[in-house]
């Protein structure tokens, strides 16, 4: 009760503007926020953008700055939210912006808001990192529900729900000295209760300690947490780190965007205040770069994907970029204003509305064109009703019947308008010619037509025998690259009628051979090339070699002209160990064979492992066995450890796994070693039990039950393999007949043994 009285006395500062009506409607809008300064005293604009047309409908100003929003799950209200600045009277908190009239409120002012997110049940959970607290509020009218305080929470900054609402992860920060360690918090979201725990994660800044952006896949499998330039991948059945991956960045900030796709396995890695974006596989590990932003001046503010899973849009500093969500190809960029956009949302149905009507029209059925004429070809692009607008066309040129396509030069991406081209016809002859124009709208929704065979054809004309041509830019030759670097090559190649294929490869022994292929059936459109250079790469007589094709089967190679060096980069990342047995919980028996098993992977290779036990719970762990890099499994028994005999309420294993450069990485799992119970007997008012387990690593205290009530005489003698309580059978709790014993050591229960009398 006292905490809701902490809530209700904080001030709430209600400013009317200007009543602007937005207009509810489930039509798929983008809400775009853009800051006049990112700093405390800057203003703010939220933009509501018809998704359709990417045309701005709406907008009004708030005299306050912000850099994330939240939309209501009805659309009524935003909540915009602060983590930048100090923590300073004058900063706005948090604003909530009534979307159908035009206010707002500031909520928490004088506080930074790390984050705010709108639960499945929809409650508006607040993230006030600095005062180590949550608040929950009613999102539509911000009445307060509860608070989590600081003696369950420490500087929270990120929080998802799991799918089914029931669960809350959210993640904090731990200091050890000045070194600050990400931990994650899980919470019941019914009962507000800590449930669990993720620890183990690296060391974050000590300077900027907000950054630990999560994001959970939508079949709340797996997890993610992402510190800048690393990114761990979490099981969130076993709780266990699964895979860790680190990239070069150029971000500004300590912050990384992270988003997973409807599939569950692809995980898109955005660098907040740099220019790429990546995107990482669960499933087979493989991680790689996509996509970078090629403006000037501007950099990559939030990943979003539109309800329906099928289109990302990147928000960055300038505007905004549509990607295609099934092949990751850009569909459009769209510059919409000046420099400050820093937040972004989505909402409403975008799978409404068909895919665009396309007819080519010229040239038509059997038309003759000559070689190296000028020919005008013409198409009809129809936007159906209530439909996604056109983002752009392409025109392809078949030489053999339509098997093959390639893009016509300066014809790869033409406006949304154009319904015509001017074509250099190439010198070739063909009776098989096509022309296919093809379209795709801002939903990323495709159209094609293709023509009837046309000919190109010129009296005397031999065909193509002109061979492409083509030069590298870069590298060149002289330049030194460090192993696990994305390497950019890019080159210019053309051909007379058009570029077909291109076969790309590297050399590492001065051009004598190209054993590594990087790409083989590039298009020819294709101008650069991003390749990931593997961590064991090194070599300082490195070549590429690229191999171009037109349509007639002419060919030219290119050879960097001198040699390049790749060396071996600084080896940061420790390696990862998973331990599958024994599972955490698993109750082993006193004298019994242990199976261990695990699996430890590294960058580059693991050097050597050990296996340490702790009978203790933690405090002291002894080195039991050292191995190889390919060990992964290790029997515990009785002959190699004395302490396996007896009971023992928290066992842990760990597994330690270094690389060769001393990066050391490790996984435990607790388990308890139980008593055992193998005959019992009652003759001459004498109890006598006998098994093993019956004495512990920590304080032998051991309690006696008999047909599942306690006896709390004190036993006449205990070993470890035997125990004994003389009294009489009413004492005893014996009845004639069937009896049953059991023996609580420590804490851990035995099996219940039968006997008769």
């Amino acid at each position: 009760m006292n905490k809701i009285l902490i809530v209700l006395k904080i001030a709430l500062i209600f400013i009317i503007c200007t009543t602007i009506t937005f207009g509810q409607n489930n039509n798929p809008k983008i809400y775009k926020l853009q800051v006049s300064s990112i700093f405390v005293g800057g203003t703010s604009t939220i933009s509501v953008i018809d998704a359709l047309t990417q045309t701005i409908t709406n907008s009004f100003s708030i005299p306050i700055s912000g850099d994330k929003m939240e939309l209501s799950k009805n659309q009524k209200r935003a909540f915009i939210s602060s983590r930048v600045g100090s923590n300073s009277n004058n900063s706005p908190g948090l604003v909530m912006v009534d979307l159908e009239q035009g206010n707002f409120r500031g909520i928490f002012p004088g506080e930074n808001v790390y984050k705010t997110k709108v639960s499945p049940d929809n409650i508006l959970w607040v993230l006030l990192g600095d005062e180590n607290k949550i608040f929950l509020l009613n999102p539509d009218t911000l009445s307060p529900i509860a608070i989590i305080d600081k003696d369950k929470v420490q500087r929270p900054t990120d929080i998802v729900f799991s799918p089914d609402g029931k669960k809350a992860y959210i993640s904090q920060t731990t200091f050890k000295g000045l070194e600050a360690f990400p931990i994650i918090g899980i919470f019941d979201t019914n009962t507000l209760r800590l449930v669990d725990s993720i620890s183990g994660l690296p060391s974050t800044s000590p300077v900027v300690q907000r950054p630990k952006e999560l994001a959970i896949s939508p079949d709340g499998q797996t997890l993610a947490i992402g510190t800048k330039n690393v990114v761990n991948i979490i099981n969130t059945q076993s709780l266990q780190i699964v895979n860790k991956f680190q990239f070069s960045t150029f971000s500004n900030f300590d912050f990384v965007e992270l988003q997973f796709f409807s599939d569950s396995n692809t995980l898109y890695i955005g660098e907040n205040g740099g220019e790429s974006i990546y995107i990482y596989s669960v499933l087979d590990k493989n991680f790689k770069k996509i996509f970078i932003i090629s403006d000037l001046a501007t950099s990559i503010q939030e990943i979003q994907i539109t309800p329906d899973n099928k289109i990302i849009y990147i928000i960055d500093f300038r505007g905004r970029y549509i990607l295609d969500g099934e092949n990751n190809s850009k569909i459009i960029s769209i510059r919409d204003g000046l420099l400050g956009n820093v937040a972004g949302a989505i909402a409403g149905d975008f799978t409404i509305g068909q895919a665009p009507l396309l007819q080519t029209i010229l040239p038509s059925a059997n038309q003759l064109l000559l070689p190296n004429q000028q020919y005008t070809i013409a198409w009809q692009t129809t936007v159906q009703p209530q439909s996604f607008s056109i983002a752009s066309h392409m025109i392809e040129l078949s030489t053999d019947g339509g098997t093959t396509f390639n893009a016509i030069p300066g014809a790869e991406q033409l406006k949304a308008d154009a319904q015509s081209f001017i074509w250099q016809v190439p010198n070739i002859n063909t009776t098989k010619a096509q022309i296919r124009v093809s379209t795709v709208d801002l939903g990323a929704r495709r159209a094609s037509s293709t023509t009837a065979n046309f000919t190109i054809s010129g009296n005397g004309n031999g065909g193509d025998t002109q061979p492409p041509t083509v030069n590298f830019n870069s590298p060149i030759g002289g330049e030194k690259f460090n192993s696990g670097d994305s390497l950019q090559i890019n080159w210019t190649s053309s051909d007379n009628v058009g570029v077909t294929s291109q076969d790309l490869s590297l050399s590492t022994d001065g051009g004598s051979t190209f054993p590594i292929t990087l790409a083989t059936g590039l298009p020819g459109s294709t101008q650069s090339f991003m390749y990931q250079i593997p961590m064991s790469l090194q070599s300082d007589q490195t070549r590429l070699k690229l191999v171009v094709r037109d349509a007639a089967g002419n060919s030219t190679q290119a050879i960097t002209a001198n040699n390049f060096s790749i060396v071996l980069g600084a080896d940061t990342i420790a390696p990862t160990v998973v331990i599958s047995q024994p599972t955490p919980g698993q109750i082993a028996i006193a004298g019994q064979p242990i199976q261990v098993k695990w699996q430890s992977t590294d960058n580059r290779a693991v050097a050597n492992q050990a296996l340490l036990l702790s009978v203790n719970g933690g405090k002291t762990f002894t080195q039991i066995a050292s191995f190889g890099a390919t060990d992964s499994s290790f029997v515990f028994n009785s002959s190699n450890i004395n302490q396996l005999d007896l009971t023992t309420p928290q066992a842990i294993v760990k597994i330690t796994a270094t690389d060769s450069t001393g990066n050391k990485g490790e996984a435990n799992s607790l388990f308890s070693i139980a008593p055992a119970i193998t005959n019992a007997t009652y003759q001459a008012k004498v109890l006598t039990i006998t098994g093993i387990g019956f004495m512990s690593n920590v304080n032998n205290n051991v309690r006696l039950f008999v047909n599942d009530k306690e006896v709390t005489l004190t036993p006449s003698g205990v070993s470890n393999t035997s125990f004994t309580i003389k009294a009489n059978k009413k004492k005893l709790n014996i009845v004639k007949g069937n009896n049953t014993v059991k023996l609580v050591v420590d804490g851990v229960s035995s099996n219940s043994f039968s006997f008769q009398f």
